[in-house]
């Protein structure tokens, strides 16, 4: 074999090895991108996965802190079916203003001032119970007030106060038992069933009074700051809501009256001369 022809052969032997490692590098420089392709796609997959919480947090709406629930702290007393001294208004008392009516709670008393001639500012008892036999005693005060104003309760009302008893104490000292009632021509009429009259027991104007109501049957009975003042009988209503009231005069330049205490017993007892009421006893 000539010289030529083994270097041709050599040559030819040669080749494939030169590619066989060209393809190598190329394959390895290959798989080398696609790793580092595959990091960087996980590196800031993990970015964006811890970005993403701290958005949520940053963008997220705090919980509202709820407003505390008024709590009632005092406990009634055993024989009550209704009891309320002011500390706040946790049982619902109607509190809205209207044109010349005003209704404010506040630490110790509920305050209704009426400024409206003539007419009547009405406060229901917020569980609208209705009643039959019971005793209703009320603490108030009468602030500010003219001769022909009052304040009071009404006991054994019907829905819209039409028909019901209602003991007025009087800005000129007085006190009375009045019956109301629609009658057959549908305008409300007034009977007084006591009064008015003058009664001793009774405070003045700035000073509290406590009026206490009886109810048994178809008697009533009225103790003014624990002194009985009063009994009649009228068998009409029976059964009824109670309410609280201020009445303004006509010309009125308004009338406040505070109350500081309400409470309903259903517990009576009656005992010759005596009404028991859970346990309290008023001597007639």
């Amino acid at each position: 074999m000539s010289t030529s022809e083994r270097k041709t052969g050599g040559e030819d032997t040669q080749m494939p090895r030169s590619k066989r490692g060209l393809n190598v590098l190329l394959i390895a420089a290959i798989i080398t991108v696609l790793l580092i392709l595959s990091f960087s796609g996980l590196f800031f997959l993990q970015i964006s996965k811890g970005k993403g919480p701290q958005s949520s947090t940053s963008s997220e709406t705090p919980t509202p802190t709820p407003t505390p629930t008024s709590i009632y702290l005092e406990t009634p007393p055993p024989q009550a079916v209704f009891y309320d001294t002011f500390k706040n208004n946790a049982l619902g008392w109607s509190i809205s203003n209207t044109a010349g009516y005003y209704r404010t709670v506040k630490p110790g008393k509920l305050i209704l001032t009426n400024t409206n001639p003539g007419r009547t500012l009405i406060e229901s008892l917020p569980t609208n119970a209705i009643y039959d036999n019971f005793t209703v005693s009320v603490d108030l005060t009468i602030l500010k007030v003219n001769r022909n104003e009052s304040a009071g309760i009404y006991v054994r009302g019907d829905s819209n106060l039409d028909h019901d008893y209602r003991i007025d104490l009087n800005g000129n000292g007085s006190f009375d038992i009045a019956k109301e009632y629609i009658d057959s021509k549908n305008n409300p009429q007034t009977i007084f069933l006591d009064g008015p009259r003058d009664s001793s027991a009774l405070n003045p104007p700035g000073a509290r009074n406590t009026i206490t109501v009886v109810m048994n049957g178809s008697q009533l009975q009225l103790f003014l700051n624990n002194v009985k003042v009063s009994t009649v009988v009228d068998s009409d209503y029976t059964t009824g809501q109670v309410a609280l009231f201020v009445r303004a005069g006509e010309g009125s330049s308004g009338v406040t009256v505070s109350f500081s205490r309400v409470e309903v017993d259903k517990h009576l007892v009656s005992l010759g001369n005596s009404s028991i009421v859970g346990d309290i006893s008023y001597s007639h």
